[in-house]
């Protein structure tokens, strides 16, 4: 009887020193919810220059010996009794009047050349050079292309309406005979190349022009943010220092649709050298129309 029950005391004792049932383990905590991707606007990039080979004409001798007004300032020869009177008209002249604009009779087919003086050279062009807002070409001479030689500059208004105000620029450089070459801006840089640099992005219910590390918030609806343009609205001017500058628009359309919607304006510097165009130094801003 003494075994027997020294053995259970000594089972009771096992039995009490034996570690717990291990606890069954928590469950692990539910999985945080995905973070979705905060929206965001492109990244800023740099913007190098665009170029383009300039558009060459050889001014021509004028067909006629025209006989060419004496002053800028008679009124029967300005814009107005040019298209009415039948006579050369005198448009424009550089600041110290080393150069002049005239146009050869006026014809109603609006095929009447540009006749541009330059010192003692006469060279005639088939330019457009006025619109129904009769808006006369702007003139200047300055060393453009940094060869120590002057260049004659010369900025006709072409087209005029609503959404439409485009520029031209001719620069002429005058050869050692004295003929007049003129090297004019091509179209295709500001109609194609330029609008290759634009974007347009929402974030948030705002929406964003973007050009290079600048951007500018518009509040037009409905238009597609994939297909930005120049529009028609291209301008060029002459800077006090002896520089160029070109003045354009960001544009966007309706889907489906060709009207345009101007957002922001541009504008960059233009470089001349060689024949070449180029345009540098962009730069963004709200659209004031």
């Amino acid at each position: 009887m003494k075994k027997i029950f020294l053995l259970l005391l000594a089972l009771a004792l096992l039995t009490g020193c034996a570690d717990p049932a291990p606890a069954e383990p928590e469950p692990l905590p539910d999985e945080p919810p995905a973070v979705e991707e905060t929206a965001s606007l492109p990244e800023p990039r740099r913007l190098k220059p665009i170029s383009a080979q300039a558009i060459v004409t050889e001014g021509r001798v004028p067909a006629e010996n025209y006989e060419l007004p004496p002053s800028l300032a008679d009124p029967r020869y300005n814009a107005e009794d040019w298209i009415h009177g039948g006579v050369v008209g005198f448009l424009a002249e550089t600041p110290e009047g080393g150069a002049a604009f005239y146009a050869a009779p006026y014809q109603a087919n609006a095929e009447s050349p540009a006749l541009i003086r330059w010192g003692n050279s006469l060279a005639e062009f088939d330019w457009d050079f006025l619109t129904p807002r009769t808006t006369l070409p702007r003139m200047d001479c300055f060393d453009v292309n940094g060869d120590r030689e002057d260049e004659l500059i010369v900025i006709c208004y072409t087209g005029s309406g609503t959404g439409v105000s485009v520029e031209e620029l001719h620069i002429l450089e005058k050869g050692p005979d004295g003929t007049l070459t003129d090297c004019a801006f091509p179209e295709l840089l500001w109609q194609e190349e330029v609008p290759k640099l634009f974007s347009a992005a929402e974030l948030n219910g705002r929406t964003f022009a973007i050009l290079g590390h600048e951007l500018v918030e518009f509040n037009h609806e409905g238009l597609d943010l994939e297909k930005p343009s120049s529009g028609m609205i291209a301008g060029f001017r002459t800077e006090d220092w002896g520089g160029l500058c070109f003045r354009g628009a960001f544009c966007l359309s309706p889907p489906g649709s060709a009207m345009p919607c101007y957002v922001a304006e541009t504008s960059a510097q233009i470089l001349y050298q060689d024949g070449i165009f180029a345009l540098q130094d962009f730069h963004l801003y709200s659209y004031d129309q």
